[in-house]
């Protein structure tokens, strides 16, 4: 019995270690053929991804050591990862060509020339490099290559010794100073009011040039004919009515168009609703004017602190091909500059407001003409003295509410010089709106700023210090005149609110805002919301200045315009029934 159990063991244990290493064998195959499917699915995976990358490391920037013009065609937007336009590549992100792409996403826009096959990376960028409102699609890459490419053959152009701009005259002769304006229809007793100033209360005597589109003033016809009676009967310095004949130059384009063809040689641009405090003829006899050639005027924004997001990674530099500038933004609202002496850089203005497409306008890297005049001549390499006084803003407080809508230009030693009042413009009539509100919505035609991408916040109230006033040159012309009047246009100068020149750049910072119920719902305002002197910015009365008085005299001049015009309407209806 024993030795029936023993052999009985013995079988169970064989055919037990039989199923184990049976079980074992199974085990092991599965093992094996997962690893050898899994592995061929890597394998399969992996040439798909270093060919993408191996292919965007072909694919580099246009040659600049070229410059023909290729041809060129849209491939797509190539996504890439980590907010990096250097980072890896991230297909499941890549656009086609129409397709809009974020202003959040990095990456590039990848073109081919369609007669070699060579492929090229064309507006690089993080995630943070295009403004919010820009439509971005690559369909515009080709364009900015060809730009880019014009560019250059522009600035070869303009270093011919011969080269001179249209109307200009021989350096041998002597130059022609005079004022530059251009005027549309709504602000025809703004410049009326403006050239009144200029003459009956700073007895300027220079001679100026208005431009107009007569396709704006066919509407308006007795407007012009107001223009046309000025120009007769002034007898200072000459006074000269012209017509922009350039069916492109609309909007912006007017004053490059001005400026570009003025028959000035030395030329002071004025926006139709920029005055000046004093007569401006000094400009031109400035040290400033006479070293360089060329005086511009700062805007409220600069890179730590702007709406126009021109910012270092800005692709602004990339289509004009220059390295990044840390200044303030410009201010076009007043320009002076010698013609003959910046023909080269008037050319470049006048190739980057004309060229189409408008990429500055279509990929949002500029706001209208405001900052081509400063890129141009740093393109260049061309001198100009910026003034280094930052804007003031001048505006009514209302109760504890404060409303910028003027924006204050100084000279080169700091007083105040321009008062542009861009945010209320004068028209000689009365506004559409409340009678308690003392300023009006104004939708300003080729000139409104758009709102800001974001808030710039200011900084925390910091405690009170005491204002450092400067002296003001008096104007005895100037006289304060009584505000409790029947002019039609609101009184909008109660004060002045100033940066002290003491403190750095980075501590100035200007608030778009609205001020209801002080103000109408829709009036835009810039500058604190209430008016406290602290170690960076200062307030003054405009009764204390010496210039309190001019406000009156142009609400006067405005009126008086806006009677003129119905004065040479009413005729011109009469010939017309």
């Amino acid at each position: 019995m024993s030795d029936a159990l023993v052999r009985l063991s013995s079988l169970v244990r064989s055919k037990l270690l039989r199923l184990l290493l049976l079980a074992t064998i199974a085990v092991y195959t599965i093992a094996m053929v997962t690893w050898v499917l899994s592995s061929r699915q890597s394998v399969a995976l992996l040439p798909a991804h270093a060919t993408t990358e191996a292919h965007a490391a072909t694919v580099e920037r246009p040659p600049r050591e070229a410059p023909e013009m290729r041809q060129l065609r849209c491939v797509g937007w190539r996504a890439t990862r980590n907010c990096s336009a250097d980072g890896a590549r991230d297909e499941a992100q890549d656009k086609r060509c129409n397709e809009r792409v974020e202003s959040t996403a990095s990456g590039y826009c990848e073109v081919e020339d369609v007669v070699s096959g060579e492929r090229f990376r064309v507006l690089q960028r993080g995630c943070r490099t295009v403004r919010k409102r820009a439509v971005f699609t690559c369909s515009r890459a080709p364009d900015v290559v060809a730009f880019r490419v014009e560019s250059d053959r522009v600035v070869e152009a303009v270093r011919a010794p011969a080269f001179r701009l249209p109307r200009s005259r021989t350096p041998s002769t002597e130059a022609r100073a005079g004022i530059v304006m251009v005027v549309y229809p709504s602000l025809l007793a703004s410049v009326y009011a403006l050239i009144r100033t200029l003459r009956e209360l700073m007895h300027c005597q220079l001679p100026i040039e208005v431009w107009y589109r007569p396709d704006e003033m066919r509407d308006v016809p007795a407007g012009l004919k107001t223009l046309e009676d000025m120009a007769e009967k002034d007898a200072v310095g000459g006074l000269t009515i012209r017509a922009i004949d350039d069916l492109r130059a609309v909007r912006f384009a007017t004053k490059v168009h001005a400026i570009y063809n003025s028959a000035f040689d030395h030329v002071l641009f004025l926006d139709a609703d920029n005055v000046p405090v004093r007569d401006p003829t000094f400009l031109f006899e400035s040290e400033e004017f006479v070293r360089t050639g060329a005086v511009f005027w700062p805007d409220f924004w600069f890179p730590q602190c702007t709406m126009f997001h021109i910012v270092e990674d800005s692709l602004v530099w990339q289509l004009l091909d220059m390295p990044y500038v840390d200044m303030f933004e410009q201010e076009s609202g007043q320009l002076v500059i010698d013609r003959r002496r910046h023909a080269a850089a008037m050319e470049l203005v006048h190739f980057y407001a004309f060229h189409t497409p408008n990429l500055f306008k279509q990929l949002a890297l500029a706001w209208g003409d405001k900052d081509l005049f400063r890129f141009a001549w740093i393109k260049l390499n061309a001198p100009f003295f910026m003034v280094q006084t930052p804007p003031a803003i001048a505006g009514k407080l209302v109760g504890d509410s404060f409303c910028g809508m003027t924006m204050v230009q100084h000279d080169a030693s700091g007083r105040v010089l321009f008062l542009h009042r861009n945010y209320n413009k004068l028209t000689g009539r009365p506004h559409q709106h409340d009678e308690k509100h003392q300023s009006e919505p104004q939708k300003q035609v080729g000139s409104t700023q758009p709102d800001p991408d974001r808030a710039v916040v200011p900084k925390d109230a910091i405690a009170h210090a005491n204002a450092n006033t400067s002296a003001q040159t008096p104007l005895a012309t100037l006289e304060r005149a009584s505000e409790s009047d029947e002019l039609p246009d609101p009184a909008i100068w109660t004060h002045l609110w100033s940066f002290r020149n003491s403190s750095p750049r980075n501590d100035y910072r200007v608030v778009i805002y609205k001020a209801p119920p002080g103000f109408p719902p829709l009036q835009k305002c810039y500058g604190p919301r209430g008016l406290r002197d602290n170690e960076h910015f200062y307030a003054q009365e405009f009764a204390s200045l010496d210039f309190s008085g001019l406000e009156t005299h142009l609400r006067r001049f405005a009126m008086e315009g806006a009677q003129l015009v119905d004065t040479f309407r009413a005729p011109m209806t009469k010939e017309t029934r």
